[in-house]
């Protein structure tokens, strides 16, 4: 208690007195004082240390709630933009739903339509065929019927510009009698008419268009033309000429195409004939060979004489 007593009395005098007066310190002085100061110093560290711990907490604790609005500020935050990309999405595959069953429907609309289309399409392929064998046999009749009309007739080539002088029917008969003979005729040539062919008048110079003959007789026209062969080239007035007899130009065209076929059966001495339409047939030992292909024809002429390059 007296050393507590004097603590105090000491530490009190150090803290009033206005000045300190050198005083000639003993040990046991300097022990005291370096007790009271430690111990001050001590308390003054732990009450420090409890002060730094409480602001230390209270700022931790600050900084938490400071974290936790935060954190639900931005839960918030999250969440409304999420439930807004929901809305937009909702939208958007609404949207898509829509487009998908539209496009479903158009889809099978299309398929609908392609199937009524192919039918439709398959309908028309029957129709055309069947209209194009129709077609086919009517165009023959009609090819038929029109050489049928042209039997009669006769297609004289050479015979120069205005020489029938304004009256070809009787230039006709006056011709076949001074060409193939008078002596092959028993009786004058009966002419129904006879004409130039339709086409433009020719200038000077130019080849010179066809005379087509209408005879009254059939049997007039084949025996022009049986002697027209047997008298091979003919001449009138210096002039070469020919005698066919008229075919339509169809006909014309198929009867051309067998041309170089006959210049090389003639060439290799191989006996021919071309029937009505258009029907080459080849004599060779006693074999008749019938041809209707061109190609076909010239084929077999190179197998009949291998010597002979066609």
């Amino acid at each position: 208690m007296k050393k507590e007593s004097s603590r105090k009395y000491i530490q009190k005098t150090l803290q009033t007195s206005p000045a300190p007066t050198r005083t000639k310190e003993t040990p046991e002085m300097v022990e005291e004082d370096s007790a009271i100061s430690v111990r001050t110093l001590r308390n003054e560290l732990r009450a420090y240390r409890e002060g730094m711990l409480n602001d230390i907490k209270t700022q931790i604790e600050s900084m938490y709630q400071d974290i936790r609005k935060d954190i639900s500020s931005l839960r918030e935050e999250a969440k409304a933009d999420i439930n807004t990309l929901r809305g937009e999405l909702s939208l958007k595959i609404q949207e898509l739903h829509k487009v998908h069953s539209e496009t479903a429907d158009t889809q099978r609309e299309m398929e609908r339509s392609l199937c009524d289309t192919s039918d439709r399409i398959t309908a028309v392929e029957k129709a055309h065929e069947t209209l194009k064998r129709d077609y086919d046999k009517l165009q023959e009749k009609c090819m038929d019927l029109e050489n049928r009309g042209r039997r009669q007739n006769l297609r004289i080539v050479g015979i120069t510009e205005d020489t029938e002088a304004g009256n070809p029917s009787r230039f006709a008969a006056d011709f076949f009698v001074e060409v193939l003979g008078e002596e092959n005729f028993d009786s004058p040539i009966i002419i129904d008419r006879a004409h130039r062919t339709l086409a433009p008048k020719p200038r000077r110079g130019e080849r010179p268009r066809a005379i087509i003959v209408r005879l009254h007789h059939y049997s007039d026209k084949e025996k022009i033309l049986r002697l027209s062969r047997c008298k091979g080239r003919l001449f009138y007035k210096g002039s070469p000429v020919h005698i066919f007899p008229d075919l339509s130009p169809e006909i014309g065209k198929l009867r051309a195409s067998f041309n170089p076929v006959k210049v090389k059966l003639r060439n290799v001495g191989i006996p021919y004939s071309l029937y009505y339409p258009a029907k080459l047939v080849i004599t060779v030992n006693n074999t008749r060979h019938s041809f209707t292909d061109p190609q076909e024809s010239r084929g077999t002429a190179i197998l009949i004489n291998k010597t002979t390059p066609f």
